[in-house]
């Protein structure tokens, strides 16, 4: 369930990140490199709704709470867990188990976790486009299609706020059927933080048990 939450939301808006392609050409691009050039040095906090869907389960997997995100770093935090990660180490602490885990994440486990973390190695290589839908909504709404196609992934739909300029939601599509959703609220960008936010803490979590998988 950790890396259900974790990856499915983290890899995903770093994936997003990382396979726009800031390229010369049409306005859809220099929105989105507009958005990722804000949140490369600056923090970034905002709630979140993760709904993860998939063709052989009839049940939707929904979860809920905060994510403070600068650069690759992250503190998520919802009801279930929270999880910390510094760029290189990653601890998911479980107030039900009382237990944090501790890991350092290589790319290629990414990947084989959420399969949408190959979507790094599309830098260039996604069509960007306007949906048809961008006509009807008050936000931005663009579609990355990997090109050549991908065998996991069919696209991902981004929407940005049109007056605020704010990621408003994502949303994944694989070949497979399964379907990753993030919605978002309360988007607050260009925030101070101390890189201390993106560490675990020992100290304010006496007598937890440490499970340490590095």
């Amino acid at each position: 369930m950790f890396k259900k939450i974790i990856y499915s939301f983290a890899a995903l808006l770093f994936s997003f990140q990382f396979s726009v392609a800031q390229k010369p050409g049409g306005h859809a691009e220099q929105i989105l490199s507009e958005l990722i050039s804000n949140t490369k040095t600056t923090a970034i906090k905002t709630n979140f709704r993760l709904i993860v869907s998939e063709r052989t389960n009839p049940e939707k997997y929904i979860s809920s709470g905060t994510i403070t995100l600068k650069g690759n770093k992250f503190f998520l935090e919802t009801n279930e867990i929270k999880a910390w990660f510094n760029g290189k180490t990653q601890w998911a602490y479980s107030p039900q188990s009382n237990e944090v885990s501790i890991t350092e994440p290589t790319e290629k486990e990414w990947a084989q976790t959420n399969p949408i973390a190959i979507l790094a190695s599309f830098k260039t290589k996604s069509i960007i486009r306007f949906s048809y839908k961008a006509k009807l909504s008050q936000n931005y709404v663009i579609e990355l299609i990997p090109k050549p196609r991908n065998k996991v992934v069919e696209q991902i739909e981004v929407q940005i706020n049109k007056s605020t300029g704010n990621l408003v939601s994502l949303k994944l599509t694989n070949k497979n059927g399964s379907v990753t959703s993030v919605t978002l609220s309360n988007f607050q960008k260009g925030i101070s933080v101390n890189d201390n936010i993106f560490v675990y803490n020992p100290e304010k979590h006496k007598g937890v048990v440490i499970n340490d998988l590095r």
